[in-house]
Protein backbone atom coordinates (compact mmCIF):
# COMPACT_ATOMS: atom_id res chain seq x y z
CA UNK A 1 0.00 0.00 0.00
CA UNK A 2 1.48 3.34 -1.07
CA UNK A 3 -0.59 5.56 1.27
CA UNK A 4 0.97 7.51 4.15
CA UNK A 5 -0.12 6.95 7.74
CA UNK A 6 -2.88 9.58 7.55
CA UNK A 7 -4.93 7.23 5.34
CA UNK A 8 -6.51 4.32 7.11
CA UNK A 9 -7.18 1.04 5.29
CA UNK A 10 -7.22 2.79 1.93
CA UNK A 11 -9.99 5.22 2.97
CA UNK A 12 -9.18 8.94 3.06
CA UNK A 13 -10.14 10.55 6.34
CA UNK A 14 -11.34 13.79 4.72
CA UNK A 15 -11.98 15.29 1.29
CA UNK A 16 -8.67 17.16 1.26
CA UNK A 17 -6.88 13.82 1.28
CA UNK A 18 -8.92 12.20 -1.48
CA UNK A 19 -6.24 12.96 -4.11
CA UNK A 20 -4.02 10.45 -2.31
CA UNK A 21 -6.05 7.78 -4.10
CA UNK A 22 -4.30 8.93 -7.28
CA UNK A 23 -1.07 7.37 -6.10
CA UNK A 24 -2.47 3.92 -6.94
CA UNK A 25 -2.84 5.03 -10.58
CA UNK A 26 0.84 5.89 -10.97
CA UNK A 27 2.96 3.61 -13.10
CA UNK A 28 6.18 2.30 -11.61
CA UNK A 29 8.17 4.99 -13.44
CA UNK A 30 5.78 7.70 -12.25
CA UNK A 31 5.99 6.42 -8.70
CA UNK A 32 9.79 6.68 -8.88
CA UNK A 33 9.46 10.30 -10.07
CA UNK A 34 7.03 10.95 -7.23
CA UNK A 35 9.54 9.64 -4.68
CA UNK A 36 12.39 11.56 -6.29
CA UNK A 37 10.39 14.79 -6.13
CA UNK A 38 9.54 14.24 -2.47
CA UNK A 39 13.22 13.70 -1.66
CA UNK A 40 14.25 16.92 -3.39
CA UNK A 41 11.54 18.99 -1.73
CA UNK A 42 12.39 17.76 1.76
CA UNK A 43 16.17 18.00 1.33
CA UNK A 44 16.69 20.91 -1.10
CA UNK A 45 13.37 22.80 -0.76
CA UNK A 46 13.05 23.76 -4.44
CA UNK A 47 12.40 22.09 -7.78
CA UNK A 48 13.33 24.49 -10.57
CA UNK A 49 12.15 24.08 -14.16
CA UNK A 50 15.20 25.82 -15.61
CA UNK A 51 17.58 23.21 -14.19
CA UNK A 52 17.72 20.63 -16.96
CA UNK A 53 17.84 17.56 -14.73
CA UNK A 54 14.80 18.80 -12.77
CA UNK A 55 12.55 19.79 -15.69
CA UNK A 56 10.85 16.41 -15.86
CA UNK A 57 10.22 16.38 -12.10
CA UNK A 58 8.89 19.95 -12.24
CA UNK A 59 6.40 19.05 -14.99
CA UNK A 60 5.43 15.86 -13.15
CA UNK A 61 4.78 17.79 -9.93
CA UNK A 62 2.65 20.42 -11.68
CA UNK A 63 0.57 17.71 -13.37
CA UNK A 64 0.04 15.95 -10.05
CA UNK A 65 -0.07 18.96 -7.75
CA UNK A 66 -3.25 17.77 -5.97
CA UNK A 67 -1.51 14.52 -5.01
CA UNK A 68 1.56 16.37 -3.70
CA UNK A 69 -0.58 18.86 -1.77
CA UNK A 70 -2.48 16.05 -0.08
CA UNK A 71 0.71 14.13 0.69
CA UNK A 72 2.46 17.11 2.28
CA UNK A 73 -0.63 18.08 4.26
CA UNK A 74 -0.05 14.88 6.23
CA UNK A 75 3.17 16.42 7.59
CA UNK A 76 1.72 19.92 8.11
CA UNK A 77 3.58 21.21 5.09
CA UNK A 78 2.61 22.85 1.81
CA UNK A 79 4.01 23.56 -1.63
CA UNK A 80 4.27 27.11 -2.94
CA UNK A 81 4.71 27.57 -6.67
CA UNK A 82 5.11 30.27 -9.26
CA UNK A 83 4.72 28.88 -12.75
CA UNK A 84 5.84 32.15 -14.34
CA UNK A 85 9.18 31.76 -12.54
CA UNK A 86 9.20 28.00 -13.00
CA UNK A 87 9.83 27.09 -9.39
CA UNK A 88 8.04 25.02 -6.72
CA UNK A 89 9.02 25.25 -3.07
CA UNK A 90 8.46 23.05 -0.05
CA UNK A 91 7.28 24.99 3.00
CA UNK A 92 7.49 23.04 6.22
CA UNK A 93 7.51 24.01 9.85
CA UNK A 94 9.62 23.63 12.96
CA UNK A 95 12.72 21.53 12.45
CA UNK A 96 12.29 21.51 8.66
CA UNK A 97 13.21 25.19 8.46
CA UNK A 98 16.68 26.41 7.69
CA UNK A 99 18.10 28.97 10.11
CA UNK A 100 20.33 31.75 8.80
CA UNK A 101 22.72 33.99 10.68
CA UNK A 102 22.97 37.72 10.06
CA UNK A 103 25.56 37.50 7.26
CA UNK A 104 23.52 34.86 5.45
CA UNK A 105 20.34 36.94 5.77
CA UNK A 106 22.12 39.99 4.38
CA UNK A 107 23.48 37.85 1.55
CA UNK A 108 20.01 36.60 0.59
CA UNK A 109 18.70 40.16 0.54
CA UNK A 110 21.66 41.21 -1.61
CA UNK A 111 20.90 38.39 -4.04
CA UNK A 112 17.27 39.52 -4.23
CA UNK A 113 18.34 43.05 -5.14
CA UNK A 114 20.71 41.70 -7.76
CA UNK A 115 18.00 39.46 -9.19
CA UNK A 116 15.76 42.48 -9.70
CA UNK A 117 18.50 44.19 -11.70
CA UNK A 118 19.83 41.23 -13.64
CA UNK A 119 16.52 39.73 -14.76
CA UNK A 120 16.10 42.68 -17.12
CA UNK A 121 19.44 42.14 -18.85
CA UNK A 122 19.63 40.18 -22.09
CA UNK A 123 21.53 36.95 -21.51
CA UNK A 124 22.12 33.63 -23.24
CA UNK A 125 22.07 31.81 -19.90
CA UNK A 126 19.04 30.06 -18.41
CA UNK A 127 19.17 32.27 -15.30
CA UNK A 128 20.27 35.83 -14.52
CA UNK A 129 23.96 36.01 -13.66
CA UNK A 130 26.26 38.21 -11.61
CA UNK A 131 29.86 37.94 -10.42
CA UNK A 132 31.21 37.24 -6.96
CA UNK A 133 32.87 40.65 -7.02
CA UNK A 134 29.62 42.44 -7.82
CA UNK A 135 27.81 40.48 -5.13
CA UNK A 136 30.49 41.41 -2.60
CA UNK A 137 30.31 45.08 -3.56
CA UNK A 138 26.50 45.20 -3.27
CA UNK A 139 26.64 43.35 0.05
CA UNK A 140 29.14 45.86 1.46
CA UNK A 141 27.06 48.83 0.31
CA UNK A 142 23.81 47.44 1.73
CA UNK A 143 25.25 46.50 5.12
CA UNK A 144 27.77 49.30 5.49
CA UNK A 145 30.43 46.76 6.43
CA UNK A 146 33.00 44.83 4.43
CA UNK A 147 32.45 41.09 4.33
CA UNK A 148 35.61 39.12 5.13
CA UNK A 149 36.97 36.53 2.70
CA UNK A 150 36.27 33.58 4.99
CA UNK A 151 32.73 34.80 5.63
CA UNK A 152 32.17 35.37 1.91
CA UNK A 153 33.20 31.82 1.08
CA UNK A 154 31.04 30.38 3.87
CA UNK A 155 27.99 32.45 2.87
CA UNK A 156 28.19 31.58 -0.82
CA UNK A 157 28.67 27.91 -0.01
CA UNK A 158 25.61 27.91 2.25
CA UNK A 159 23.36 29.71 -0.24
CA UNK A 160 24.48 27.38 -2.99
CA UNK A 161 23.58 24.38 -0.84
CA UNK A 162 20.17 25.99 -0.18
CA UNK A 163 19.59 26.10 -3.95
CA UNK A 164 19.31 29.86 -4.24
CA UNK A 165 22.38 30.16 -6.46
CA UNK A 166 24.84 28.13 -8.49
CA UNK A 167 28.48 29.18 -8.56
CA UNK A 168 30.44 28.45 -11.72
CA UNK A 169 33.90 28.40 -10.14
CA UNK A 170 35.77 26.34 -7.59
CA UNK A 171 37.20 29.48 -5.98
CA UNK A 172 34.38 31.22 -4.12
CA UNK A 173 36.63 34.21 -3.46
CA UNK A 174 37.35 34.84 -7.16
CA UNK A 175 35.78 38.25 -7.95
CA UNK A 176 35.30 37.20 -11.59
CA UNK A 177 33.53 33.98 -10.67
CA UNK A 178 30.02 33.68 -12.12
CA UNK A 179 26.95 33.29 -9.90
CA UNK A 180 23.72 32.04 -11.43
CA UNK A 181 20.70 33.52 -9.65
CA UNK A 182 17.92 30.96 -9.33
CA UNK A 183 14.21 31.95 -9.41
CA UNK A 184 13.95 30.46 -5.91
CA UNK A 185 15.26 33.88 -4.78
CA UNK A 186 12.21 35.98 -5.78
CA UNK A 187 9.83 33.21 -4.72
CA UNK A 188 11.40 33.37 -1.27
CA UNK A 189 11.30 37.14 -0.88
CA UNK A 190 8.69 39.34 -2.50
CA UNK A 191 9.60 42.90 -3.47
CA UNK A 192 7.61 44.55 -0.68
CA UNK A 193 9.12 42.24 1.92
CA UNK A 194 12.56 42.97 0.50
CA UNK A 195 12.17 46.71 1.00
CA UNK A 196 10.99 46.22 4.59
CA UNK A 197 13.83 43.82 5.38
CA UNK A 198 16.53 46.09 3.98
CA UNK A 199 15.18 49.03 5.97
CA UNK A 200 15.07 46.89 9.09
CA UNK A 201 18.61 45.58 8.69
CA UNK A 202 20.04 49.03 8.12
CA UNK A 203 18.69 50.13 11.50
CA UNK A 204 20.25 47.21 13.41
CA UNK A 205 23.66 46.81 14.98
CA UNK A 206 25.89 44.07 13.47
CA UNK A 207 25.47 41.69 16.40
CA UNK A 208 21.79 42.35 17.06
CA UNK A 209 20.25 39.00 18.16
CA UNK A 210 16.95 39.90 16.49
CA UNK A 211 18.61 39.10 13.15
CA UNK A 212 18.82 35.37 13.83
CA UNK A 213 15.65 34.43 11.98
CA UNK A 214 14.60 31.30 10.17
CA UNK A 215 14.40 30.50 6.50
CA UNK A 216 10.67 30.41 5.88
CA UNK A 217 7.77 32.31 7.41
CA UNK A 218 9.25 34.31 10.28
CA UNK A 219 8.39 37.64 11.88
CA UNK A 220 10.72 40.45 12.88
CA UNK A 221 9.26 42.92 15.39
CA UNK A 222 5.78 41.87 14.31
CA UNK A 223 6.39 42.39 10.59
CA UNK A 224 6.69 39.40 8.27
CA UNK A 225 9.50 40.22 5.90
CA UNK A 226 9.29 37.21 3.62
CA UNK A 227 7.53 33.95 2.88
CA UNK A 228 10.65 31.87 3.43
CA UNK A 229 13.20 34.17 5.08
Amino acid sequence: MRYPMCVLEGVCVNHELEPLRLIENLSNDEFERFKASIRIFTSKTFIIRGIEKERELYDFTIRNIALFDAWFSCMDATLARDESLGVIAFRGSGSTRLHFNREEICAVLTLRLLYEDKKLEVSLTAFPITTIGEFQQRYNVMTGTEIKKTALIAVLSRLSSCKLISIETADYADPDGIIQLYPSIPLSIERGALDEAVAFLQKKEPEDPDLNVSFESEEIEGEEIAEYL
